[in-house]
């Protein structure tokens, strides 16, 4: 439906377009009839003229309709005011051309006010899209903004992220460095040649250039030298040769190994060399090796400086930070700890072999003169010297008896000086189990009757045999035998051979005074006693059971024990059914 007015919209609702169309109507008629009465006597033959303008105003003002209905009320309006005969009060024809014309041009205006609506409409809807474009304009230029400062963080990040990646790298480098030294640290007491391996681990990704002073019985000496051109190690020890290092030097290795503090220069100037050199031809050398970031790091080891640990770089790319000093201490620290181990280990196996040394050579010295006693001892029990009453031959046979068990620990001594030492070799033959069993039981038999003991064996299969050294085997069983009696005051003692897969099992089962729970994991130390204390009722050395483990695991086995106070103990001896030969003083791992 069309609207009121040109600049209307072409629709609206159906109340408004209607009072808007009876206002427009009735001022156009109210205007075209006032002119018609003031102009009628000249118009008498044009009495419809200014309605002609009325209905094409309304048409073009409030539409089609209006304008209709305009031209037929002025058509109405028209005919009264004309002077016609009162024959003919409506001039027909007259009427009839008004009525039409006036449609016409209704309509010609309907057109036009639909025509400008719409042409108003699309300029407002391209006003409206041009305000859109600038708007979007305005947002675009907003977005680009936004856009640019995206970028420069974007740029900001990456460079941030890369040197993250970087820095991540370089710490990577760093743990696998350490924890490689340490591995190399760890693989060997040989700390000289694991100090160089350390040192050239370090080259190149670490430093140019690696050096390790070690202070050796009050003087400074060089370990190892490593350099990224191996034609100027020997260049650097001719120029250590030609200006060695001074103790009391106020810089480099003689200081941090005085002092145990770490020189840490991320920049080397020319002032620094010109400070250190010690005339112009040292100076001229020093400038030729292009240092531009050194490290010297105490090597400390239980509160002791061992050393200093020097890295030195000589590319102006690889500038030393507290990272690379953090890393270079932790190296220096673990290179300390892995000598000081080394000197403490080589110091201990010195301190070892005097031990043996000093008990070989003790039980040898105390042998002779035991020897000699047994042996007069038995001249005066078989009366060379002349007859013997029996009360004197009472003490002889406890002077032989004392002196068998002396000559017994002094055995032990022996046995367990040369286990220790390494000097105990091995005779590994074909050996019935049985039989080595018998010869132990038939040893201790005379004990066990004393003590009044029962000293049994279940019964073993005879052709149970394994390859072992006989003489090591019954050495044990009866270290084991004895143990068992000394500590057994009624009751028995049992020896039992299990066969298992590959081994054989020989244990030894008491009635005695058991162990202690906590006891157990000290009973198989040297000098051991179950009785701690000097007015024990059992005697020994304490050596029985360490001389019986070594051996076993000198056969390629164990020993093992179970024990239960007040109950009585069973100890185990597990042998390989198969031994292979080893060399003499050779020990295999247990």
């Amino acid at each position: 439906m069309g609207v009121v007015g040109a600049h209307a919209p072409l629709t609206q609702a159906p109340g408004a377009y209607w009072r808007r169309a009876v206002i427009v109507v009735t001022m156009s008629l109210l205007v075209a009839t006032a002119l018609t009465l003031a102009l009628r006597p000249y118009i008498v033959s044009a009495i419809f003229v200014f309605y002609y303008g009325a209905a094409a105003v309304s048409a073009l003002t409030a539409g089609l309709a209006a304008g209709i209905v305009t031209a037929l009320i002025g058509a109405l309006l028209g005919n009264q005011l004309a002077p016609v005969p009162e024959t003919l009060p409506v001039n027909i024809t007259a009427t009839l051309a008004y009525l039409g014309v006036s449609t016409v041009l209704s309509v010609i205006a309907e057109s036009v006010r639909r025509t400008r609506a719409a042409v108003e409409a699309h300029a407002e809807k391209l006003q409206r899209q041009a305000g859109e474009l600038e708007v979007q304009r305005l947002e675009a230029q907003v977005l680009a903004g936004e856009l640019e400062q995206s970028n420069d963080k974007l740029e900001l990040a990456k460079k941030d992220a890369e040197a993250s990646r970087d820095a991540a790298l370089a710490g990577e480098d760093r743990l696998r460095l350490i924890d490689e030294a340490s591995r190399v640290l760890g693989s060997s007491l040989d700390y000289e040649t694991t100090i160089r391996t350390v040192a050239r681990l370090a080259v190149p990704k670490f430093a140019d250039w690696c050096s390790v002073d070690l202070l050796v019985e009050g003087k400074i000496r060089t370990l190892a030298i490593v350099h990224v051109d191996p034609e100027k190690v020997k260049f650097a020890r001719e120029l250590q040769l030609k200006y060695p290092s001074l103790p009391e030097s106020p810089t480099g290795p003689p200081f941090v190994i005085r002092t145990g503090k770490p020189i840490f220069l991320p920049r080397v100037t020319d002032d620094m060399l010109t400070e250190s050199a010690r005339n112009d031809e040292h100076l001229s050398i020093l400038r030729s090796l292009t240092i531009h970031s050194v490290m010297i790091v105490p090597m400390n080891a239980r509160g002791t400086t061992v050393g200093a640990l020097s890295l030195v770089s000589t590319r102006p790319d690889l500038v030393y930070d507290p990272l690379t000093l953090a890393v270079a201490e932790q190296i220096a620290t673990r290179a300390a700890v892995a000598i000081d181990n080394a000197r403490l280990y080589r110091a201990a196996l010195t301190a070892n072999e005097s031990k043996a040394n000093f008990l070989a050579t003790m039980s040898h010295e105390l042998r002779t003169p035991l020897t000699a006693i047994i042996g007069y001892e038995e001249l005066l029990s078989e009366e060379v010297s002349g007859p013997v009453t029996d009360t004197q031959r009472h003490q002889l046979a406890r002077i032989k008896v004392s002196a068998r068990h002396l000559l017994s620990l002094i055995d032990d001594i022996l046995l367990y000086a040369r286990v220790e030492a390494g000097r105990e070799s091995l005779r590994v033959e074909l050996v019935a189990a049985k039989s080595i069993v018998d010869d132990a039981l038939a040893f201790v038999a005379p004990t066990a009757a004393d003590k009044n003991l029962v000293l049994r064996a279940e019964p073993i299969d005879p052709q149970l045999t394994l390859r072992t050294d006989a003489g090591k085997l019954r050495q044990m069983l009866l270290n084991l035998l004895a143990n068992a009696m000394k500590f057994t005051s009624k009751g028995e003692v049992v020896i039992r051979v299990r066969e298992r897969d590959d081994s054989i099992a020989f244990e030894v089962r008491d009635t005695g005074i058991g162990i202690e729970p906590e006891d157990l994991e000290h009973i198989f130390n040297p000098f051991w006693q179950v009785e701690q204390r000097t007015t024990r009722i059992a005697g020994g050395s304490g050596l029985g059971l360490s001389v019986t483990q070594h051996l076993a695991r000198l056969l390629g086995g164990d020993v093992t024990v179970q024990s239960e106070r007040g109950v009585g103990s069973t100890f185990t001896i597990e042998l390989p059914k198969a031994k292979t030969m080893l060399s003499p003083g050779e020990i295999p791992t247990s």
